[in-house]
């Protein structure tokens, strides 16, 4: 019972959280930062063939936006830039073999897709080069593992708070000819109940690899039920990593319906706000809906 107690005095926490936090101004909404550098910041040993590239955290218009390149004398790099505006990725790939020593890499700052987006952050990283090429493709064992929990957040582009399902994948061990820092994550979710009919995996996105073996995914909760992902690393050069056939899956449970931190009338009927105690018997009726527990199958498509 300890724990079931914990979980709820961090329910209510969070709620206080959130009712202290309704009159701050919302984030920038859909504006395109920068929020992901491949190699990352002061990263050293990078390939000499490697690729570089940049993440835009949303969706971005590229105007052929030059990414410069620099080397430790200060003399330009020629690069060719291509951007992918599916997965919001500007890459720059090197006329020829990078030559070992400090690298400068200055990321433009691009317009959102949205009229309310802006222009994002760019960025400039600095990282060392190495006199070996990337030759050989990583080895990863895949996904291990699966916990979910339920989240409430605020989407500043509505401006009201959303419930998400929040899954724990536990990442397996990943290898490379070069150091295992210069890899990125590929996610992708296999199974997805709010979309019965899929027939491939979808791609949630592209994370650096976790330090700690542990990522977090949010997704919305508008179908609960049996949920699966599956995972691949990438090297600087493009090559994937196997580990993808491993699938980890788990059923999620639909949150209660409430609105804000209080009991909604859908639930209770139309009335006043609930009181303490009853607002305590919602938390605790939270807390021992969860949840199940890790659960594998094979991949069914690929």
């Amino acid at each position: 019972m300890k724990n079931g107690l914990s979980r709820v005095a961090a329910l209510a926490t969070i709620c206080y959280g959130v009712a202290l936090a309704g009159g701050v101004a919302a984030a920038p909404c859909g504006r395109p930062d920068v929020d992901l550098t491949f190699p990352p910041n002061q990263a050293e040993n990078v390939p000499t063939n490697a690729v570089l590239s940049a993440h835009y955290a949303a969706p971005a218009l590229y105007n052929d936006e030059p990414v410069d390149v620099t080397d430790a004398d200060g003399n330009a790099v020629a690069v060719t830039a291509t951007f992918d505006a599916a997965d919001s990725t500007l890459r720059a790939t090197p006329s020829q073999e990078l030559v070992s020593g400090h690298l400068q890499i200055v990321w433009p700052a691009l317009r959102g897709v949205s009229g309310s987006g802006g222009v994002g952050r760019g960025s400039m990283t600095s990282v060392l080069v190495g006199s070996a090429a990337d030759e050989a493709p990583p080895s990863f064992s895949g996904l291990t593992g699966i916990d979910w929990d339920l989240s409430r957040e605020r989407d500043p582009c509505l401006d009201k708070l959303e419930d998400r399902f929040v899954f724990k994948l536990q990442v397996g061990a990943a290898a490379d000819d070069l150091a295992t820092d210069l890899l990125s994550l590929t996610i992708f979710q296999t199974r997805d109940p709010s979309a019965p009919e899929q027939t491939g995996p979808s791609e949630l996105g592209v994370r650096a690899l976790p330090a700690d073996s542990s990522i977090e995914v949010r997704r919305p909760t508008t179908q609960a039920g049996d949920t699966c992902f599956a995972a691949v690393v990438q090297d600087l050069v493009g090559n994937v990593s196997g580990g993808g056939e491993r699938e980890v899956c788990i059923k999620t449970k639909k949150p209660p319906f409430f609105a804000g931190c209080a009991v909604g009338s859908a639930a209770l009927g139309a009335g006043p706000t609930p009181s303490g105690s009853v607002f305590s018997l919602w938390l605790l009726g939270l807390v021992f809906l969860r949840r199940g527990r890790l659960g594998r199958q094979p991949l069914r498509a690929v």
